[in-house]
């Protein structure tokens, strides 16, 4: 039941961040990738989705943050405090986001790794 939580909170941090980032900004959010059920997912798919996220998850949300902050720093002082907050909110989501990604993957490996014990004791 907590995974499928933590599946809603992401698509829909996906979904706010893309929403607001098109608003403000000419960055655009990556998506989350799809975690595999750690309770019936093969070994590969687990590492395949491990690898994604680390090689083309984690750049891709560092590199929106990157362009966040150079078009914040390029607006400068003539920002309206709208829109410094609006910059700060898909900063601090897209962290969030990655944060997510992080939990639900370790789910999904924790998962893994109890049915990989459970089988071996049979």
């Amino acid at each position: 039941m907590s995974l499928i939580r933590s599946i809603t909170a992401s698509v829909f941090i996906v979904f706010a961040l893309s929403i607001t980032a098109q608003a403000i900004t000419s960055c655009r959010p990556p998506l989350a990738p799809v975690i595999p059920d750690g309770r019936t997912a093969p070994r590969d798919e687990i590492l395949a989705a491990l690898k994604a996220i680390k090689n083309d998850f984690q750049p891709a949300i560092k590199n929106f943050q990157n362009c966040i902050s150079t078009e914040k720093e390029a607006v400068g002082d003539v920002a309206t405090e709208a829109q410094t907050i609006e910059w700060d909110q898909l900063f601090d989501a897209a962290f969030m986001l990655e944060s997510q990604v992080a939990e639900n993957m370790n789910a999904a490996i924790r998962a893994y790794k109890a049915r990989a014990a459970a089988k071996k004791a049979e």
